[in-house]
């Protein structure tokens, strides 16, 4: 099986199945991370239901969330966003660090319970696909699924593949789309931007204790292992 996702032509999207753990690997049809489900055709949403997905999660702030008309009656969308950008004190630390993940270690030091919510809606999700995804589906959808990769114990390097892809594809996406909000960096740009990404996010990861993490931020022990039992089950 491939991870690649093309559900309607969407760019950046893929199952998160068929990745190294030490028990095997990760399952296929389970979860995935996408950009914002706005932009997906008639077609895409068919696509995507067609797929067995029943559940979205929704990482954005409310004021990103619009409504999803074309959006089956089978898939449910929740909402939970993992940051604040009202927060001010936040926005002038982090906001020159958003595109990477930079960031990340604030934003997990900052809301705690918020990103424990993420983890405890995929445990309580019905039988069926679950979607993460935020705008980009960069940023804040890296963010989750590096973190829900390591409570998995996938292997680091395809962890980072992973991040990566992601940037490189958003990337892709901007060089051939006009977007008024950012610009595509040029080959050489991305080659530095990588390499200093993939070393923030391997210390992040391999300093945290991402169970103990979750625990502190409110999530049960059976929570953490209905998510775990989602991906590798």
């Amino acid at each position: 099986m491939t991870r690649r996702v093309t559900w309607g032509g969407i760019h950046n999207t893929r199952d998160l199945g068929g990745l190294t753990t030490r028990t095997g690997p990760t399952r296929f049809g389970r979860l995935y991370r996408m950009p914002r489900p706005d932009i997906l055709s008639l077609k895409g949403w068919a696509e995507l239901e067609s797929a067995g997905v029943r559940t979205l999660i929704d990482l954005r702030n409310p004021d990103e969330i619009t409504d999803l008309p074309l959006r089956p009656v089978t898939v449910r969308s929740l909402a939970c966003a993992i940051e604040d950008q009202s927060d001010n004190e936040f926005m002038e630390l982090m906001a020159p660090f958003l595109g990477s993940p930079t960031y990340y270690a604030e934003n997990l030091r900052r809301w705690p319970d918020k990103i424990g919510a993420v983890f405890a809606t995929i445990a309580a999700a019905p039988a069926g696909g679950v979607v993460i995804h935020c705008a980009a589906g960069r940023d804040r959808t890296g963010l989750i699924t590096a973190l829900i990769l390591s409570l998995c114990e996938v292997n680091l390097a395809e962890i980072l593949d992973d991040y990566e892809l992601g940037v490189r594809q958003t990337n892709d996406y901007l060089a051939s789309h006009d977007n008024a909000h950012e610009d595509p960096r040029t080959p050489l740009e991305l080659t530095a931007a990588m390499a200093s990404a993939r070393s923030t996010l391997s210390d992040l990861l391999e300093r945290m204790n991402i169970e103990r993490y979750l625990l502190e931020a409110g999530c049960s022990p059976a929570q953490l292992d209905q998510v775990r039992r989602r991906l590798l089950e």
